[in-house]
């Protein structure tokens, strides 16, 4: 079963943050809480994922931008990094700096009139997809229930007791509150940020008696039931009225067996079993926060849907060097396609403004966006920070998920439907790339946020970058593949197949690493969180031979005998990198150290802060010790740990639209189950050898030794 039981519950008070990383989450991709679970002083920390502070798509660039672009362009391609360094800090940076920001919504409180209790657990019950909390008092069992109904589009909280209980219960947030009073059994808190951004929670209470007393109602009851609703104007036009009739609604369906319903036919899809109940632990997990936090409007953010700060950091936006990558790679391969859809809806607000910034930053076609996004898709530069602000691939490397979709399932749809963003990205790319040295290269080149030595200063801003090189790579011969589906401009085709076999190579360090930059330089920071230059080890298939993979294994070495990996989502993404070297164990090792160093009690990944992209990062990376897939090629079991004595993991979706359940004893594979659409030749690499099976149409099983 998938559960995870605790013996604690979170800190309420208001002076210990932390607490937050100790609750427990459930969402239903719009509105969500993390649960403390305080038997005394429940507290819920609530969120509605359209509640964004600021201004939308606000021209946030200089006017003399494309000119100063094109200056430190020419002092870079001249060697003169000092001088480019100087003018970037000052002529590219975006004005006003800041995108919308994510911002919590309030707080549900809930005092039980009681002063001790014991026998006390809470438990995340991840096969229903719901939190509970159970304990004594000197004469009741009290059980509650919280669960986030999709259906539904509400939260319900539910105290069960054998004698009546008392609690009380409350709305609150810490700014900018406009309104909160209670009316009849409903509380309602509204927020009105600068007569823009409003919002509105009502919680709507059913028990036997409901009283109102100085703006907190009191319940009692054997049953006691709180329905919440948020809403905010982006997509209503009247929040409170939604809130109000949503909760009137709620109560009269069922919306805890709604919910599970809802939640099980997601999750279900596919099961997990090992003998390492942690890693079977995290990756239900992983899955749990996908479910909950990515259904039909807007994708997971830095921390997924849970954020309990006005003003978060890093504004719980969208950060599109890795950290928003990371949280879909497994999102294919784990079998909930449904939680994707909202890449695709973010993915065409960005066309639309990125099409527009191409234009006005560059005077190139296509569409850019830089390291940094929000909830109406704003594609300008991001923050006053070098290292990571003038780095204009987070368009290119976010389309690639659009041909990723179309490889896992093959639906020409997909590329029908959302293709032309594909292509603009490579079309803003070709604009912009420059010929030095008969190559063609990106300039100015960042590797993002990190920096290198010139002299004795350390320098940002760069020319021809590794992890850019690839990305561009990735993206042209996407677009290649793309035009064997469906229809491509010819001239489109061309231009790629004219640059890209003039692409730089990957290059080596004197110290077989992989080189990062296009010049040998001393890097500032050796175990720097970011290792952009691994980008074509993972997530990418690009260093695949046998000694790009040494020098990228060293790479890797490098980076953690200098401190690299202490950030939770650079050790998920180092534990991805070893499945993709077949490293088995280091790769259970690193595991092993993402548990015990970069997360919280409760399995949620720190930066710190909480951020949820080494949680999804590391789901991706059990997955990968078990199968790892190309459009070409199946790998099976190319990183098991020695330790794996036995595992069943049903459901997993490959690149060429396969189902497959692996069944694996003694550290082998005993056999498994594809499931094939159609009849096809398909092809198999098991212990460094290759197969060529003839799948037929439906469930073929399979016996590889």
């Amino acid at each position: 079963m998938s559960k995870i039981e605790f013996d604690f519950f979170a800190d309420v008070s208001k002076k210990n943050k932390l607490g937050f990383n100790d609750a427990l989450p459930i969402g239903n991709g719009h509105i969500g809480a993390m649960i403390y679970g305080d038997p005394l002083k429940d507290k819920l920390v609530l969120n509605e994922n359209t509640f964004w502070l600021g201004k939308k798509n606000r021209k946030r660039y200089s006017k003399d931008y494309y000119d100063n672009y094109k200056r430190v362009q020419k002092l870079l391609l001249n060697n003169k990094y000092k001088e480019a360094e100087e003018l970037a800090s000052i002529g590219l940076m975006p004005n006003p700096k800041g995108e919308a920001i994510y911002s919590m919504a309030g707080y549900l409180m809930i005092k039980h009139d009681i002063k001790e209790f014991n026998n006390y657990k809470r438990i995340l019950d991840m096969n229903k997809g719901l939190v509970s909390v159970e304990y004594d008092t000197n004469n009741s069992h009290i059980k509650r229930s919280y669960i986030a109904s999709y259906k539904d589009d509400c939260i319900l909280v539910k105290y069960e007791s054998n004698n009546k209980e008392k609690v009380f219960i409350s709305l609150d947030r810490e700014k900018l509150i406009d309104e909160n009073y209670v009316d009849g059994n409903n509380i309602i808190l509204t927020v009105d940020f600068n007569k823009s951004d409003k919002l509105a929670i009502c919680a709507t209470i059913k028990a036997e008696n409901v009283n109102n007393i100085g703006g907190n109602i009191i319940a009692i009851g054997n049953s006691i039931e709180i329905y919440l609703s948020m809403a905010t104007n982006l997509y209503v036009k009247n929040p409170v009225k939604y809130a109000l009739n949503n909760n009137k609604k709620a109560i009269n369906s069922n919306v805890y067996d709604n919910a599970i319903k809802d939640y099980q036919s997601l999750y279900l899809k596919q099961s997990f079993e090992c003998n390492n109940s942690k890693l079977k632990q995290m990756y239900d997990f992983s899955r749990y926060l996908m479910i909950s936090s990515s259904r039909d409007n807007l994708p997971a953010n830095l921390q997924g849907l849970w954020n309990q700060d006005v003003f978060p950091s890093w504004d719980s936006k969208y950060t599109i060097n890795i950290n928003l990558q990371m949280n879909y790679w497994n999102v294919f391969s784990s079998n909930l396609y449904e939680c994707a859809k909202p890449i695709f809806n973010l993915l065409e607000k960005m066309h639309k403004n990125g099409k527009r910034v191409a234009k006005e930053l560059y005077h190139a076609d296509g569409f850019v966006a830089h390291h940094n996004t929000d909830i109406y898709g704003d594609c300008y530069l991001q923050d006053h920070y070098l290292p990571a602000t003038v780095w204009p691939l987070g368009g290119a490397w976010m389309s690639l998920f659009i041909y990723e979709a179309y490889e896992y399932t093959k639906d020409i749809n997909i590329l029908n439907k959302y293709a032309y963003i594909l292509l603009d990205a490579a079309r803003f790319i070709i604009d912009i790339l420059v010929e030095d040295n008969n190559e063609y290269i990106m300039c100015p080149s960042l590797s993002p946020e990190n920096s290198f030595y010139v002299e004795d200063d350390a320098i940002h801003v760069s020319k021809g970058c590794e992890m850019d090189t690839q990305i561009i790579r990735d993206l042209f011969n996407a677009v290649l593949n793309v035009g064997n589906a469906i229809k491509v401009d010819a001239s489109l085709i061309n231009k790629i197949n004219g640059i890209l076999p003039k692409l730089p190579k990957t290059k080596l360090n004197a110290d077989n690493t992989i080189k990062e930059w296009y010049h040998d330089y001393l890097e500032a920071e050796l175990g720097h969180r970011h290792i952009s230059h691994l980008y074509g080890l993972f997530p990418s298939d690009q260093l695949s031979s046998k000694n790009l993979k040494e020098a990228a294994f060293n790479t890797i070495k490098k980076r953690l005998e200098n401190g690299g990996g202490h950030t939770g989502w650079s050790k998920a993404w180092i534990t991805c990198m070893y499945t993709r070297l077949n490293q088995g164990d280091l790769a259970l090792e690193s595991f092993n150290e993402f548990i015990a160093k970069s997360t919280s009690r409760v399995g949620l990944d720190l930066h710190p802060p909480f951020q949820i992209d080494g949680n999804f990062g590391i789901g991706k990376a059990i997955l990968e010790m078990f199968i790892h897939s190309t459009s070409e090629m199946i790998e099976v079991l190319p990183a098991i740990p020695s330790s794996i004595n036995e595992a069943i993991i049903r459901g997993i979706v490959v690149k060429g639209s396969e189902v497959i359940d692996l069944y694996i004893k003694n550290n082998k594979l005993e056999y498994m189950n594809v499931y094939a659409k159609d009849a096809h030749e398909k092809v198999f690499l098991y212990q460094e050898k290759k197969y060529i099976i003839n799948l037929q149409q439906g469930d073929n099983k399979i016996i590889l030794d």
